[in-house]
């Protein structure tokens, strides 16, 4: 039974369930550290510095990878 009753149960596909997350659970994202976009990554590819400094997007760990 769903915690919240006015919100009823029902079959989704996968595809269905990633977009009503994407829409609905924004916090279950990764989020990059530098401009806090979505990361598009998980916890077993996170991009992190050296310094264990992250999660970073793609293109923020690159900029920091090259900043000495």
């Amino acid at each position: 039974m769903s915690d919240r009753p006015e919100i009823p149960r029902h079959v989704m596909t996968q595809c269905q369930h990633m977009v009503r997350n994407a829409t609905h659970y924004p916090g279950t994202r990764q989020l990059c550290a530098e401009c806090d976009e979505p990361t598009g990554r998980c916890e077993d590819d996170s991009l992190y510095t050296d310094d264990e400094e992250g999660p970073f997007c793609e293109e923020c760990w690159g900029i920091k990878e090259a900043t000495p």
